[in-house]
């Protein structure tokens, strides 16, 4: 779904080159157009605007219409609010009534939403080209800088690639006047983490849990009777399959070939809850044809992650359905602890933790302790912003100004971060992750998604995502809770029976002592065959242990290279920028250059692909 709401006349013809029509909507004195009248929901007070879910579930779950206009009632007066709302989303709020418009997102902020006001013009969108196109705001060199080199080629804080435009922070609430277009109030839902329950395994209550986990996905999918599930096999998207009701058709699907190992496991996992499972192999789609790079890059803005191609491209539906996503967060086993998350210390410590199952200990948090922290992680960016990448994009001139600018968006996440108190110091990387990688990246899985199917990841809602935080971290860590929240409840017990892609040949619900060693081992054999064929350079050779994605493959198609000069053909950018991608695509091809996956090459093509959508309509 994508729109673009408001006070000034929107041209139509911004909109004629997207796949799905908009339709003009006149709400008061103001216009809204948007490809998806469902998005929308209307009674004599409000309008509001939602991608994503939001709801009250005090409401009987047959009342959609009516769940949404009272949740969005509710955050107009309270926020963060109450816990009978829930959901996953970013939503406008037109209050009739007061005049006044509210702009809202979730604790995260997967789904993006864009506002620009320029005197008492407003425009509100969860399309950046939409809003350059009917704004004619000028480029932010600061926001083009962020995205074309990293780390994440995603932009940080509230900046876009756009001057004056922000996306909301996470969990942010904004309420402006909609005659004079000014900021009225900014609130903020710090409630992650707010609550850490104890970290004693025998005090665990998974029962609870499951069955909150179990009313959001049913929540998630209204009267759907048609349920779609992006299956990878692992421990999130096999929570997401057990949580969905019986009475619904479910569908499975999963990128790559049929006798991928990972695919192998999702029709495992299938086949016991006796539902219909499809895999796409389409190696080409990982450097797709420009005109496929071009319909997603406008139609979504999320074409970093080309796997999700193989199976948009290929799944034909005829309305829209719900799509289930996994736990993008990665915050049920913890795995953005990166004090005990990294390899060495698993390794250094398999006995203490995974089998004597000793406490961790956490690092009380402190004012200096956070000032230490913010400093490491600032290094981490800034070493991006050298000379040399200035260089490349022309930007030498202007590099103070963006160095200054990086500071100031590194800021609004420390800032959202600070506002939380957190307990341990070890939170802080979890949380960061949270409001940088996980909401500009891995949302790019709902986001590209999310044109096709309504997407929804049901473990990030409000209130799902707060109850996990306050899960202890002793108890997140190494899967402790997950293990038992499998063991406990019948709907997982029965997918546990399944190895994950991890360990191989072993069920899930197998002891540590017996999956941990054959975990390492697998790891180690997937490095020497990786290290011999580098070595040979020699793209024929066995790459894994068990068949995965195949990038040697997909760095040897044919079209490769040309696709490539066709995302810069027309360049927004500089030919040295280009360059440099297209020169690190080959030397992946030559088996010159480590890692395969083509996320960075991706994301630079899509950035400069934007740029041109944005500059060819504008007004």
């Amino acid at each position: 779904m994508k729109f673009i709401f408001s006070n000034a006349p929107l041209n139509r013809d911004a909109t004629s080159d997207f796949s799905s029509p908009f339709f003009l909507r006149q709400i008061g004195n103001f216009q809204l157009l948007l490809n998806d009248d469902a998005a929308i929901t209307e009674s004599p007070e409000i309008a509001v605007c939602t991608e994503g879910y939001l709801k009250d579930y005090s409401l009987d779950v047959s009342l959609p219409a009516e769940q949404k206009l009272a949740a969005a009632k509710e955050a107009i007066n309270h926020w963060p609010v109450p816990k009978k709302i829930s959901g996953s989303f970013s939503s406008l709020i037109l209050n009739k009534t007061e005049a006044e418009f509210i702009l809202c997102t979730d604790t995260v902020g997967v789904y993006p939403l864009y506002y620009l006001v320029d005197h008492e013009r407003f425009f509100v969108s969860n399309s950046i080209i939409l809003l350059g196109r009917c704004s004619n705001a000028p480029f932010d060199d600061a926001g083009i800088f962020q995205r074309a080199v990293g780390p994440q080629f995603s932009n940080m804080g509230s900046r876009t690639i756009l001057k004056n435009c922000k996306r909301l922070l996470p969990g942010e609430y904004l309420k402006f006047n909609a005659k004079t277009a000014k900021l009225i109030e900014k609130k903020y839902d710090n409630e992650l983490f707010q609550n850490i329950g104890s970290s004693d395994i025998e005090q665990v209550d998974t029962q609870t849990y499951w069955q909150k986990y179990k009313q959001e996905v049913a929540h998630s999918l209204e009267s759907f009777k048609e349920v779609n599930v992006a299956l990878s096999g692992g421990i999130d998207s096999r929570i997401v399959l057990g949580a969905i009701p019986k009475d619904r058709n479910i569908n499975t699907y999963t990128f790559g070939d049929a006798d991928n190992y990972e695919t192998i496991v999702a029709a495992k996992l299938s086949a016991i809850k006796n539902v219909r499972h499809q895999s796409f192999p389409q190696q080409e789609l990982f450097f797709p044809n420009f005109e496929i790079l071009k319909k997603y890059a406008l139609d979504t803005e999320a074409i970093k992650i080309c796997s999700w191609l193989e199976l948009l491209e290929n799944v034909e539906k005829t309305k829209k359905e719900p799509l289930l996503i996994g736990e993008l967060c990665e915050a049920l086993p913890a795995r953005n602890l990166k004090k005990f998350s990294s390899a060495g210390f698993r390794q250094a410590n398999f006995f203490k933790y995974y089998l004597k199952k000793d406490d961790f200990k956490f690092e009380k948090s402190t004012s200096r302790k956070f000032e230490e922290w913010k400093q490491e992680v600032s290094k981490d960016y800034f070493k991006w912003h050298d000379a040399n990448w200035f260089a490349k994009l022309r930007l030498t001139a202007q590099k103070e100004e963006i160095i200054e600018a990086l500071r100031h968006d590194l800021d609004e996440i420390f800032s959202r971060i600070e506002a939380h108190n957190l307990p341990f110091t070890e939170l802080y990387d979890e949380l960061f992750s949270w409001y940088t990688y996980t909401r500009t990246r891995l949302s790019h899985q709902v986001g590209i998604c999310n044109e096709k199917f309504y997407a929804y990841s049901p473990a990030m809602s409000l209130q799902m995502l707060k109850r996990t935080s306050n899960i202890h971290p002793n108890l997140r860590l190494y899967y402790r809770f997950a293990k038992l929240l499998f063991k406990e409840n019948k709907e997982l017990a029965e997918l546990s029976k399944v190895p994950t892609s991890q360990t191989p040949y072993i069920p899930q619900n197998y002891p540590d002592i017996i999956k941990i060693p054959f975990w390492g081992l697998r790891s180690r054999i997937d490095k020497w065959l990786i290290n011999r064929m580098m070595k040979s350079g020699n793209p024929k050779m066995r790459y894994r242990l068990f068949k995965s994605v195949d990038w040697m493959r997909i760095y040897q198609e044919p079209s490769m290279e040309k696709n490539i000069e066709d995302y810069f053909k027309n360049n927004q950018l500089t030919r040295d920028y280009y360059h440099t991608f297209y020169q690190l695509a080959q030397k992946r091809k030559d088996l010159t250059s480590w890692p395969f996956a083509n996320i960075d090459i991706m994301s630079a093509s899509a950035l400069n692909v934007e740029l041109d959508l944005i500059i060819q309509k504008r007004d």
